[in-house]
């Protein structure tokens, strides 16, 4: 039921900031901001598309771990960027949330 509930959050939160990455000018504003506005589109892909793999696996437990774990990495990298611009930690939680909420869930994947 955990790995349910806290894929359900996982999968909602990375297709709608998948989305809004596709297509809101306020997140392509924030990609400058960033430094990698070249970035915006292959992230919200990648977003959208580690949100279903996340989906997926809650059936096959091998995509489940990629798709986490690659939702895992992309958010420490989110984190890192914004250390990089020199963002206060306020500015880091959300990444850094949905980076330990995709750590726990490809640990569940894992055993």
């Amino acid at each position: 039921m955990l790995l349910l509930i806290l894929t359900l959050c996982s999968a909602g939160a990375f297709f709608y900031y998948g989305y809004e990455a596709l297509v809101a000018d306020r997140v392509r504003r924030e990609f400058e901001r960033y430094g990698v506005p070249q970035y915006r589109v292959l992230v919200g892909s990648l977003q959208v598309m580690g949100a279903l793999g996340a989906l997926v696996g809650l059936v096959n437990d091998t995509i489940g771990a990629l798709a986490t774990g690659g939702l895992m990495l992309m958010m420490l990298i989110g984190v890192a960027v914004r250390l990089r611009i020199h963002d206060a930690p306020r500015e880091m939680a959300q990444a850094a949330f949905f980076a330990a909420l995709n750590g726990v869930l490809l640990y569940l994947h894992l055993t």
